[in-house]
C-alpha cells in the first residue's frame, strides 16, 4: 500500500530526513516511534506533501505520487490527522465531518453520518456544537472522525494521544483499531505512547535524527532492549 524509498526531506537548508525507506503493506498497521525532533512528523508531512521539500520515492498503492498536490493525494485515498488537529472552530461538529467526506471517490463511497456517530458515540450529542467549543479529547475524536469519513485507503495519524486523559486514550485506541479493521484501512501512526501503539499496530519503526534506527515486529522490539535505551530513552 505505501512504499517510501530513499526519502530526504528539507525545510529550507535544513536536512531533516536522511534516506528513509519503509513499507506498509495493504491493510497493514505500522507505528513510527522516536524522541521529539527525530523527524516523525516530517515523515508524515512528506508522505502527504504538506510542508517540506522532498526528494525520493513515495508510492501509494503501487502508484508513485511524484509531485502530486496534497489535495489530489487525498482524492487517491490518503487522509492525514495532523498533530494540531486543525479542527475548524467556527463551524459545527457535523459540518467538520461533512468536509472530510469530500475526500471520497466513486470506488471509496463516503461513510454515512450514522455510522460515524456509531463509531464515535461521544460526538453524536455534540453534532451541532462548534468545533471551538469542544474539549481537547472531543476535538481529537472529531479530527479522526473527519479523516475516516472519506473511507481512506491510507490513514496517517500524528501523535493522536498527545494531551489526552488516559480514559480517552483507551477509547480512541479501541475506535481506531475497530475502524481500520472494518474499512480495511492501512494505518501509519506516529506516536510516543507505546501502549497506544501496541493496541493499534503490529510493526514498528524507530527514527533517530532523521534515519531509521530499527524496523521489526513488537516481539523483536521487546527483545532488543538497546533500541529503547539508545533511541527512545530520555538522556
Amino acid at each position: 500500500m505505501l512504499q517510501v524509498e530513499n526519502l530526504n526531506a528539507f525545510y529550507g537548508q535544513s536536512h531533516i530526513l536522511h534516506g528513509i525507506s519503509l513499507e506498509v503493506p495493504d491493510c497493514g498497521r505500522t507505528t513510527v516511534l522516536g524522541r521529539n525532533g527525530a523527524g516523525k512528523t516530517t515523515l508524515l508531512k512528506s508522505i502527504a506533501n504538506s510542508g517540506p521539500r522532498v526528494d525520493g520515492k513515495v508510492a501509494i498503492g503501487n502508484a508513485p505520487t511524484g509531485r502530486t498536490a496534497w489535495f489530489k493525494r487525498a482524492k487517491h485515498g490518503l487522509a492525514l490527522v495532523p498533530e494540531d488537529r486543525r479542527i475548524f472552530t467556527h463551524i459545527s461538529v457535523e459540518e467538520n465531518i461533512e468536509l472530510g467526506r469530500f475526500g471520497a471517490s466513486a470506488d471509496r463511497p463516503m461513510v454515512k453520518l450514522d455510522q460515524i456517530y456509531e463509531w464515535f458515540p461521544m460526538l453524536g450529542p455534540l453534532r451541532a456544537r462548534l468545533g471551538g467549543q469542544l474539549s481537547g479529547g472531543q476535538q481529537q475524536m472529531l479530527a479522526v472522525a473527519r479523516a475516516v469519513a472519506s473511507r481512506p485507503r491510507l490513514l496517517l495519524l500524528d501523535e493522536p494521544t498527545e494531551g489526552l486523559a488516559p480514559v480517552i486514550v483507551e477509547e480512541l485506541a479501541a475506535i481506531v483499531a475497530k475502524i481500520c479493521n472494518e474499512l480495511d484501512i492501512t494505518l501509519l501512526l506516529v506516536e510516543q505512547n507505546i501502549w497506544f501503539s501496541r493496541q493499534t499496530t503490529d510493526h514498528v519503526y524507530v527514527l533517530d535524527t532523521g534515519t531509521v534506527a530499527f524496523s521489526g515486529s513488537w516481539q523483536q522490539f521487546d527483545a532488543d532492549e538497546s533500541v529503547r535505551n539508545r533511541h527512545l530513552a530520555i538522556a
